[in-house]
């Protein structure tokens, strides 16, 4: 994933220039995919190799004999790594006696760089429970996949044509837009070398399942295949890290797919077969209730898992950033499924009483709402400018995404961020839940068509004649509310508990002054435009941009939290 030539990339995050020769600079620069995935720091990673292109930076590199198995390197622990110890843990193997000076096995990297490599690859090197994790991740989807195709089958045996076809369009339309992304990203990845050389076979499999709409199962494999390669005993220092860091950004890519994906498509259809759960009047197929249930129970555990492996990718690529613990992943995902099952909860009540332009009209002010304020944050996820179209259409993606949940899309203090937007959510969810307790009442349904003591006659085709599923009327009338407010508050429990004792970073305080917000955000957001010169190898000076270099690494990057 290094880039050896003078190359801009189409991120900007990292312009592409050439490594300079100083005994400081010894470093090459990292190419970022996307900016989601790695910060500038990734370009102080050492590797001290020939001047070479990039498509010849991937093959092993057999005068270095230094591989890493498991958690070893060479037979010796990961956290050996004080020249000292490697010597003497390397004399005892071979029976002679040490030398006070360490000299690396590799004649290219010194011993301090082989520090950081070593370091590197004990942080975020790969691990056997990842294996679990992607057959997880695999079972999830494939079972949403599933389920939502047997029921287009189902609905359209029985005779309910326009179920059917709207499954249908929910499960196409986001596969689509979710493979073009992914060509697209592919695109800009050859044309910044970003990407290892790949054979026409390797392409046409490539090809062939992102036809079949499997875009974020293929990454996800080249990412299990990259972390598994870096494991062999055969593969150098230098080699190893270079396929970690592959594993890392596939794996960033994967998540950021399956995200787009589930928000458009698993969020969209747990929506609508919630509203036809509560609305439909009788069950035709018994078989049917279940396929309802395991779509439903699929697609919520797919969004709060595609946001956990999002946000574990997303710290795993940005070598700055502590991983994820078990515990964090935890309350992380606790957190989401709260939170996503307190507002479909709700948007599905709301649904099921009102007509059809309600709902379409508040869920669009939300998403113009959402619209407008990624683009005022200034995201670059596709383009190094703002202000392109590409990246009005990304954002506009990334609003869909706001109408269930809140993605941070800017580093620094995600406080004021979270204290908005869930408390738009949720005035939103209790305004929704009150809405449906009233007019799924006899009295409020009575309400709708008669004049009672001179009350105002509602019209039918603003709020629809309630017909609900006999179940609803069997349960108690504060059942649903309770599940909606109980979600909620969980969610926000557990989002409290992350940031005070699973957060990666440490403790984090969940109090800070007003003030201090809005001067953090005032001073990142009108940072001073400076430019300065960076001499390269062939001696021409490229100018730099520093406030774009400076700002991606603030602004332009999803906060990770």
């Amino acid at each position: 994933m290094f880039l050896d030539i003078t190359q801009l990339t189409h991120n900007s995050e990292a312009p592409g220039f050439q490594r300079p020769r100083s005994a400081e600079g010894f470093s090459k620069l990292l190419v970022t995919r996307r900016s989601w995935q790695a910060a500038p720091t990734w370009a102080k990673l050492p590797t001290q190799r020939e001047f070479r292109r990039a498509s010849r930076s991937y093959r092993s590199d057999n005068a270095s004999p230094v591989a890493w198995v498991g958690d070893l390197v060479d037979g010796i622990p990961l956290h050996a790594t004080q020249p000292e110890q490697r010597d003497q843990t390397e004399a005892a193997k071979s029976g002679q006696t040490t030398t006070s000076t360490f000299v690396p096995d590799d004649p290219s990297l010194e011993s301090t760089e082989r520090k950081v490599l070593i370091e590197f690859l004990r942080m975020h090197g790969f691990r056997p429970y990842q294996v679990i994790c992607f057959f997880f991740s695999v079972l999830t989807y494939i079972s949403d996949v599933g389920s939502d195709a047997y029921l287009v089958y189902s609905y359209h045996k029985q005779g309910d044509y326009i179920w059917s076809y709207l499954t249908l369009i929910l499960m196409l339309v986001p596969a689509l837009i979710m493979t073009s992304f992914s060509l697209v990203w592919y695109i800009l990845d050859l044309k910044v070398r970003a990407d290892p050389p790949r054979t026409c076979r390797a392409w046409t499999l490539r090809l062939f399942f992102h036809g079949l709409q499997l875009a974020p199962l293929v990454r996800l494999a080249d990412a299990l295949y990259y972390g598994i390669a870096s494991r062999r005993a055969d593969v150098s220092l230098a080699m190893a890290v270079h396929y970690t860091q592959l594993m890392l950004y596939e794996g960033a890519d994967s998540a950021m797919l399956r995200m787009i994906e589930c928000f458009m498509e698993a969020a969209p259809q747990l929506l609508l077969q919630l509203y036809i759960i509560f609305t439909q009047e009788k069950h035709k197929q018994t078989f049917q209730i279940l396929a309802q249930a395991v779509s439903c129970s699929t697609s919520w555990l797919s969004l709060a898992w595609c946001l956990t492996h999002y946000q574990s990718a997303l710290r795993s690529s940005r070598v700055e950033k502590a991983n994820l613990r078990w515990s964090g992943s935890a309350c992380y995902f606790g957190w989401k499924a709260g939170m996503l099952a307190s507002r479909l909860l709700s948007l599905a009540l709301f649904a099921a009483v009102v007509h059809c332009l309600w709902f379409g009209l508040a869920l669009g002010a939300h998403w113009c709402i959402s619209f407008m304020w990624l683009i005022g944050r200034g995201t670059t996820f596709c383009s190094p400018d703002p202000h392109t179209l590409t990246e009005f259409l990304f954002d506009a993606v990334l609003g869909a995404v706001y109408c269930f949940d809140v993605v941070n899309v800017r580093e620094g203090h995600s406080r004021l961020g979270y204290l908005i937007w869930y408390s738009l959510i949720g005035l939103e969810n209790v305004c929704m839940t009150w809405m449906w307790s009233w007019l799924s009442s006899v009295t409020a349904a009575a309400a709708i068509t008669q004049v009672n003591a001179g009350s105002v006659v509602l019209p039918e085709w603003l709020l629809r004649r309630t017909s609900l599923s006999p179940w609803i009327h069997a349960l108690p009338a504060w059942v649903l509310p309770a599940c909606v407010v109980g979600s909620f508050v969980t969610g926000i429990g557990l989002m409290v508990l992350y940031y005070l004792y699973a957060h990666p970073s440490g403790n984090i305080p969940i109090w800070i002054p007003f003030s201090e917000l809005i001067s953090f955000n005032d001073e990142k957001r009108h940072s001073t435009k400076l430019t300065t010169s960076a001499t390269t190898d062939s001696g021409t000076l490229r100018k730099i941009d520093t406030d774009r270099l400076s700002a991606t690494e603030s602004l332009s990057q999803p906060c990770v939290i």
